[in-house]
């Protein structure tokens, strides 16, 4: 119980954003200046992650959601809400097309993903935002794989064991059906594939 509970946090769909720019700065050959990638880093993480923390807590305080899990299917909707406008900016604002563009697709493809399961919110159906998460950061990966020619096998694999481990998390501790699981891996992969023609 202690191990799925310690993979839910380590794999919060709160840390694919900055995870997946770090992933490209990390992955990419491409020369690109230190004030350019502190320029992109500092602010995905202040909007990605020091943002959405602090705004949890405005809206746990304000009785807004319940739980950090987002596992009523009411909770979602004030969080998506939020993040949605800022994954905008950031993929219009800080991560423009050129010269981010492998990153400017994968906000895009996050933003992608956010309207959709917003969509399904309003529809009261639930998916695995966990799911969203992972498998939206693994075609990210698998896109920069293909793009930059780069042989990323072990890192693929990994996180597909991840993946695994985070959907058996979530059946394990009875907070997702075997649909709600398949349903955020189509939600965290799909979106991402479309916009692969655009940059890859």
């Amino acid at each position: 119980m202690y191990f799925t509970k310690l993979f839910n946090y380590l794999f919060h769909p709160v840390f694919m954003p900055f995870t997946g720019t770090i992933a490209y700065f990390v992955t990419s050959p491409a020369y690109i200046p230190e004030e350019a990638r502190k320029s992109i880093i500092i602010p995905v993480l202040i909007l990605t992650l020091i943002v959405p923390v602090l705004l949890y807590f405005l809206f746990r305080n304000l009785g807004w959601i319940r739980s950090a899990e987002l596992s009523d299917i009411e909770d979602r909707k004030i969080p998506l809400y939020a993040a949605i406008p800022i994954i905008f900016i950031i993929s219009i604002r800080i991560t423009p097309e050129p010269p981010s563009e492998a990153l400017h697709y994968y906000f895009t493809g996050i933003l992608g993903t956010l309207l959709c399961c917003l969509v399904l919110v309003i529809l009261k159906i639930r998916a695995s935002i966990h799911m969203m998460g992972i498998t939206g950061l693994s075609t990210f990966v698998l896109g920069l794989s293909l793009h930059y020619h780069l042989n990323m096998t072990s890192l693929l694999a990994a996180l597909i064991i991840f993946s695994g481990i985070v959907a058996s998390s979530g059946l394990h501790q009875n907070t997702h059906n075997n649909r709600e699981i398949l349903l955020g891996m189509a939600l965290g992969i799909i979106p991402q594939t479309v916009v692969f023609p655009f940059w890859l």
